[in-house]
Protein backbone atom coordinates (compact mmCIF):
# COMPACT_ATOMS: atom_id res chain seq x y z
CA UNK A 1 0.00 0.00 0.00
CA UNK A 2 2.79 2.38 0.47
CA UNK A 3 4.17 2.09 -3.10
CA UNK A 4 0.18 3.18 -4.27
CA UNK A 5 0.49 6.33 -1.72
CA UNK A 6 3.76 6.73 -3.49
CA UNK A 7 2.03 6.48 -6.69
CA UNK A 8 -0.89 8.86 -6.20
CA UNK A 9 1.49 11.88 -4.64
CA UNK A 10 3.42 11.38 -7.97
CA UNK A 11 -0.34 11.67 -9.67
CA UNK A 12 -1.02 14.57 -7.22
CA UNK A 13 2.05 16.71 -7.83
CA UNK A 14 1.16 15.72 -11.88
CA UNK A 15 -2.23 17.50 -11.40
CA UNK A 16 -1.40 20.68 -9.20
CA UNK A 17 1.10 21.47 -12.86
CA UNK A 18 -1.68 21.11 -14.93
CA UNK A 19 -2.95 24.67 -15.58
CA UNK A 20 -6.37 23.14 -16.34
CA UNK A 21 -6.04 21.94 -12.94
CA UNK A 22 -5.08 25.32 -11.66
CA UNK A 23 -7.78 27.22 -13.21
CA UNK A 24 -10.13 24.24 -11.81
CA UNK A 25 -11.35 23.91 -15.99
CA UNK A 26 -12.58 20.65 -17.60
CA UNK A 27 -14.47 20.09 -14.88
CA UNK A 28 -18.10 20.19 -16.65
CA UNK A 29 -18.49 23.82 -14.42
CA UNK A 30 -18.19 22.05 -10.69
CA UNK A 31 -15.82 23.46 -8.26
CA UNK A 32 -12.50 22.30 -8.33
CA UNK A 33 -12.69 20.28 -5.13
CA UNK A 34 -10.59 16.85 -4.70
CA UNK A 35 -10.68 14.37 -1.73
CA UNK A 36 -7.59 12.62 -1.68
CA UNK A 37 -8.39 9.59 0.45
CA UNK A 38 -6.44 6.96 1.92
CA UNK A 39 -5.93 4.46 5.17
CA UNK A 40 -5.39 6.14 8.37
CA UNK A 41 -2.52 3.46 9.47
CA UNK A 42 -0.46 5.87 6.86
CA UNK A 43 -1.34 9.15 8.07
CA UNK A 44 2.68 9.77 9.35
CA UNK A 45 3.49 9.12 5.64
CA UNK A 46 0.70 11.14 4.02
CA UNK A 47 1.84 14.08 6.84
CA UNK A 48 5.71 14.11 5.54
CA UNK A 49 5.01 13.55 1.82
CA UNK A 50 2.54 16.77 2.46
CA UNK A 51 5.33 18.48 3.99
CA UNK A 52 8.08 17.68 1.22
CA UNK A 53 5.44 19.07 -1.40
CA UNK A 54 4.70 22.36 0.98
CA UNK A 55 8.56 22.73 0.94
CA UNK A 56 9.49 22.07 -2.56
CA UNK A 57 10.20 24.71 -5.34
CA UNK A 58 6.48 22.90 -7.23
CA UNK A 59 4.70 24.90 -3.90
CA UNK A 60 6.59 27.80 -5.10
CA UNK A 61 5.26 27.79 -8.33
CA UNK A 62 1.73 27.22 -7.52
CA UNK A 63 1.62 29.25 -4.98
CA UNK A 64 0.59 26.19 -2.60
CA UNK A 65 -1.43 26.91 0.92
CA UNK A 66 -1.76 24.39 3.34
CA UNK A 67 -4.00 24.55 5.77
CA UNK A 68 -4.04 22.41 9.14
CA UNK A 69 -8.17 22.28 10.19
CA UNK A 70 -6.73 20.67 14.00
CA UNK A 71 -4.22 23.96 14.27
CA UNK A 72 -7.03 26.48 12.82
CA UNK A 73 -9.42 25.23 15.26
CA UNK A 74 -7.30 25.86 18.37
CA UNK A 75 -6.64 29.36 16.65
CA UNK A 76 -10.21 30.20 16.17
CA UNK A 77 -10.92 29.11 19.75
CA UNK A 78 -8.14 30.71 21.37
CA UNK A 79 -8.66 33.78 19.64
CA UNK A 80 -12.12 34.10 21.29
CA UNK A 81 -10.90 35.35 24.18
CA UNK A 82 -10.27 39.21 22.11
CA UNK A 83 -14.09 38.95 22.20
CA UNK A 84 -15.37 37.34 24.98
CA UNK A 85 -12.34 38.38 27.61
CA UNK A 86 -12.25 34.87 28.75
CA UNK A 87 -10.21 32.19 27.12
CA UNK A 88 -12.71 29.17 26.11
CA UNK A 89 -10.61 26.06 26.38
CA UNK A 90 -10.78 25.82 30.18
CA UNK A 91 -14.26 26.27 29.79
CA UNK A 92 -14.17 23.32 27.07
CA UNK A 93 -12.36 21.25 29.33
CA UNK A 94 -14.80 21.65 32.46
CA UNK A 95 -17.95 20.69 29.55
CA UNK A 96 -16.35 17.83 28.24
CA UNK A 97 -15.29 16.55 32.13
CA UNK A 98 -18.83 17.76 33.64
CA UNK A 99 -21.58 17.40 29.98
CA UNK A 100 -19.19 14.65 28.02
CA UNK A 101 -18.05 14.73 24.54
CA UNK A 102 -21.32 15.10 22.56
CA UNK A 103 -22.07 18.60 24.43
CA UNK A 104 -18.41 19.71 23.81
CA UNK A 105 -18.56 18.79 20.03
CA UNK A 106 -22.06 21.12 20.07
CA UNK A 107 -20.35 23.69 22.05
CA UNK A 108 -17.10 23.95 19.80
CA UNK A 109 -19.43 23.60 16.85
CA UNK A 110 -21.62 26.90 18.13
CA UNK A 111 -18.12 28.91 18.79
CA UNK A 112 -16.79 27.68 14.82
CA UNK A 113 -20.17 28.81 13.50
CA UNK A 114 -20.10 25.49 11.65
CA UNK A 115 -23.62 25.86 10.89
CA UNK A 116 -23.14 28.95 8.68
CA UNK A 117 -22.35 28.79 4.91
CA UNK A 118 -19.26 31.15 6.06
CA UNK A 119 -18.28 29.93 9.44
CA UNK A 120 -15.05 30.66 11.48
CA UNK A 121 -12.74 28.22 9.99
CA UNK A 122 -13.97 29.04 6.05
CA UNK A 123 -13.43 32.61 7.38
CA UNK A 124 -10.17 32.06 8.43
CA UNK A 125 -9.11 30.28 5.39
CA UNK A 126 -10.26 32.44 2.87
CA UNK A 127 -8.80 35.67 4.56
CA UNK A 128 -5.95 34.21 3.82
CA UNK A 129 -5.98 33.02 -0.26
CA UNK A 130 -4.75 35.03 -2.74
CA UNK A 131 -6.24 35.26 -5.59
CA UNK A 132 -4.57 32.39 -7.53
CA UNK A 133 -3.34 29.70 -5.08
CA UNK A 134 -3.96 25.71 -4.57
CA UNK A 135 -5.37 25.12 -1.33
CA UNK A 136 -4.66 21.63 0.99
CA UNK A 137 -6.61 21.02 3.70
CA UNK A 138 -4.95 18.68 6.31
CA UNK A 139 -5.59 17.37 9.84
CA UNK A 140 -9.30 16.58 9.47
CA UNK A 141 -8.88 12.74 11.27
CA UNK A 142 -7.11 15.27 14.21
CA UNK A 143 -10.23 16.95 14.70
CA UNK A 144 -12.63 14.02 14.22
CA UNK A 145 -15.25 13.96 15.18
CA UNK A 146 -15.70 18.05 16.53
CA UNK A 147 -14.96 18.58 12.40
CA UNK A 148 -16.36 16.65 9.91
CA UNK A 149 -15.11 16.60 6.51
CA UNK A 150 -18.66 17.09 5.11
CA UNK A 151 -19.17 19.89 7.22
CA UNK A 152 -16.20 21.69 5.83
CA UNK A 153 -16.41 20.92 2.35
CA UNK A 154 -20.22 21.66 1.81
CA UNK A 155 -19.95 25.33 3.68
CA UNK A 156 -16.60 25.66 1.77
CA UNK A 157 -17.13 25.55 -2.03
CA UNK A 158 -20.42 28.13 -1.96
CA UNK A 159 -17.34 30.76 -0.23
CA UNK A 160 -14.16 29.27 -2.24
CA UNK A 161 -14.68 28.08 -5.97
CA UNK A 162 -11.95 29.96 -7.45
CA UNK A 163 -9.34 27.64 -6.55
CA UNK A 164 -8.75 24.27 -6.61
CA UNK A 165 -9.21 22.37 -2.88
CA UNK A 166 -7.31 18.67 -2.35
CA UNK A 167 -8.66 17.48 1.05
CA UNK A 168 -6.63 15.42 2.64
CA UNK A 169 -9.30 12.35 4.31
CA UNK A 170 -7.88 9.86 6.89
CA UNK A 171 -10.51 7.03 5.37
CA UNK A 172 -12.40 6.34 2.12
CA UNK A 173 -14.33 8.11 -0.52
CA UNK A 174 -16.08 7.04 -3.31
CA UNK A 175 -17.56 10.08 -4.61
CA UNK A 176 -20.77 9.41 -2.83
CA UNK A 177 -19.79 9.35 0.91
CA UNK A 178 -16.85 9.72 3.11
CA UNK A 179 -15.89 7.23 5.93
CA UNK A 180 -13.26 8.35 8.58
CA UNK A 181 -10.69 5.66 8.92
CA UNK A 182 -12.50 3.37 6.63
CA UNK A 183 -15.30 2.34 8.71
CA UNK A 184 -17.43 4.97 10.29
CA UNK A 185 -19.75 6.67 7.55
CA UNK A 186 -19.37 10.04 7.72
CA UNK A 187 -22.32 11.85 5.53
CA UNK A 188 -23.09 11.96 2.08
CA UNK A 189 -21.01 14.21 0.00
CA UNK A 190 -21.09 14.46 -4.22
CA UNK A 191 -19.18 17.41 -5.03
CA UNK A 192 -15.90 16.35 -4.81
CA UNK A 193 -13.62 14.26 -7.35
CA UNK A 194 -11.29 11.56 -5.69
CA UNK A 195 -7.70 11.68 -6.51
CA UNK A 196 -6.25 8.65 -7.46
Amino acid sequence: MTEDINLRFEHLKEKMIDPKFQKNKGLSNEVGYWIFDYPANQELEVRKKIAKIKDSALASRVNLKVFDIYNVMMTLLKDQKKYTGTDPIPILEEIEKNQGFDVLIAQINNILEMSENNNLIVQYIKDRLPEKCIVFIVGLGKTYPIIRAHKILNTMHQVLDKNPVVLFYPGNYDEKSLRAFGEVKDQNYYRAFRLD
